[in-house]
């Protein structure tokens, strides 16, 4: 099957833009929270309502993901990525990272071929996109807008992928897997030295959590 030209386009700005090392990171990153999110798991506490515990985990999966990406962002001489904190008039601000003229942002979905949830800031950025297509050559062009998906089954991921999607918001123009940038020992760097912190605080809200239920 032939490429069209906005395929072309999108996969031509990402080569340009999204390095090996923002590549690793990020696949690093989710695989990273999600052993911290196992660990949380397999700590003894509150073994008695599992359901529970892995409910309460999963909820804070995004923000130990934001925690340990932009902390081992900052730390990283190498990285070329900038980050910034973006509110989208409702719910939790996003997280926004960018990598020469690229910006994109991490969100769980339930399958790689289904394009992330339709919310409104997410369709007007990729609306963005069609000067970039239409104008390729511009000397002075907007930031191009990519998103992450992701998932996981009890916390092992199934898949990471970044993408570009259609400016009608109906289809991907371009994917690359990133499971294959997954670093083991990069990995177990990442857990030990930010997760493992955030995972004593997460166990010891289930524990408060779980106390105040049983008050109730």
């Amino acid at each position: 099957m032939l490429e069209s030209n906005d395929e072309l386009i999108a996969e031509e700005i990402y080569r340009s833009n999204i390095t090996d090392i923002t590549k690793h990171m990020i696949a690093n990153g989710i695989q990273a929270t999600c052993q911290s999110c196992q660990n949380i798991m397999a700590s003894a506490s509150e073994l008695g309502i599992p359901r529970s515990k892995k409910f309460d985990t999963a909820c804070r999966f995004s923000f130990i993901l934001s925690s340990i990406l932009t902390k081992s962002i900052d730390e990283n001489n190498f990285s070329q990525i900038t980050y910034d904190e973006v509110s989208t008039g409702r719910g939790r601000p996003i997280i926004h990272y960018r990598n020469g003229n690229v910006i994109f942002h991490l969100k769980k979905e339930t399958s790689a071929n289904r394009l992330p949830q339709g919310a409104r800031y997410r369709i007007e950025e990729t609306k963005g996109n069609e000067q970039l297509l239409l104008f390729p050559d511009t000397v002075e062009v907007p930031p191009a807008h990519m998103v992450v998906t992701f998932n996981h089954r009890e916390f092992q991921p199934i898949f990471i992928q970044i993408g570009m999607i259609d400016p009608t918001y109906e289809r991907w123009l371009f994917r690359d897997d990133l499971l294959p940038y997954i670093q083991p020992e990069a990995v177990e760097n990442l857990q030990k030295t930010y997760g493992a912190p955030l995972e004593q605080q997460a166990i010891e809200l289930v524990q408060k959590n779980f106390r105040l239920e049983m008050k109730g």
